[in-house]
């Protein structure tokens, strides 16, 4: 038991010392590649452990994640000869650690040559279009055909380019003022142009409702007064047909309503004593029974 305890204490030792030398861990997050004297002996692309000859093996790690390769802005001369201050990145993942190793060796590197390649196919891009479609219409077709450009040229270093942006294509500083003075006032001027479009419209639909509502008001006056008309018409022929039928009775009302217009209330009234009105104020069955007696 004394030798097993033994061997048990050497070989946790031994494991403690040499495990490192023997086995390495690949997360899923790294690729690797397995050296012997600078010469490439293997090359992990999937996670795991693995085993390597101790003390002669060296392992070397990638980033297996997407990488960014950011290019600083830059202003750019577009086919109209105007300039653009354009801004692009691009991501792209080590596929080939063997041959990333080989080509760039570092990450910081092949960022710089990645970076180096996308900004010259923009270059290339940008002094193929002007300037108004590059920010209005272009931009899309513009970054594929970046993308498709670089994909070869980044392969050479075992990188997989997977996306190019265009962050912003703004107007140089110095132009940028006039350029958005003018873009105002073009709005401006479509703005007017509405405006006035609408109140032409406005002003044609007020005056045909105007229109229609003076030959609404016009009928309606001339259908009153047509009925006005006939009524009147009327009421004179029954009048007539009134004084027609009895005209003592009609003389009679007239000079009652004569009176009644003339005689303020309280007034002192001087009349003859023969008077039709002087015998009504008497008697007014005497006037009657004096009428019927004559």
């Amino acid at each position: 038991m004394k030798y097993v305890a033994i061997l048990l204490v050497v070989g946790v030792l031994v494991a403690g010392i040499l495990g490192p030398q023997i086995f390495f861990v690949v997360d899923e997050k790294q690729v690797a590649i397995v050296t012997r004297f600078g010469e490439v002996k293997q090359q992990v692309t999937s996670p795991g452990l693995f085993a390597k000859t101790p003390f002669v093996d060296n392992v070397t790690y990638f980033e297996k994640r997407l990488m960014i390769f950011d290019a600083p802005p830059d202003s750019l001369l577009t086919k109209d000869k105007k300039r653009l201050i354009i801004d692009v990145y691009a991501r792209g993942r080590i596929v080939d650690p063997k041959l990333f190793r080989e080509t760039v060796r570092t990450e910081s590197q092949a960022a710089s040559r990645a970076v180096d390649i996308i900004s010259s196919e923009m270059r290339a891009e940008i002094a193929g279009d002007n300037q108004a479609e590059i920010i209005t219409t272009s931009r899309e077709p513009i970054m594929n055909r970046i993308l498709e450009n670089s994909k070869p040229q980044l392969a050479l270093f075992g990188i997989e380019l997977v996306d190019v942006r265009i962050k912003r294509a703004d107007f140089p500083a110095e132009i940028a003022d006039s350029v958005y003075a003018r873009m105002q006032a073009e709005r401006q001027r479509k703005a007017d142009k509405e405006r006035a479009e609408g109140a032409e419209i406005d002003a044609t639909v007020r005056a045909e409702v105007d229109r229609d509502a003076t030959i609404i008001v016009a009928n309606a006056e001339k259908n009153a007064n047509i009925l006005r008309g006939e009524g009147e018409a009327r009421a004179i022929q029954i009048f007539a047909d009134a004084i027609g039928s009895d005209l003592d009775f009609y003389s009679f009302q007239r000079s009652l309503e004569a009176y009644q217009k003339i005689f303020a209330e309280k007034s002192t009234i001087v009349v003859p004593a023969d008077s039709d009105l002087f015998q009504f104020l008497q008697s007014p069955e005497g006037l009657t029974k004096s009428d019927t007696a004559n």
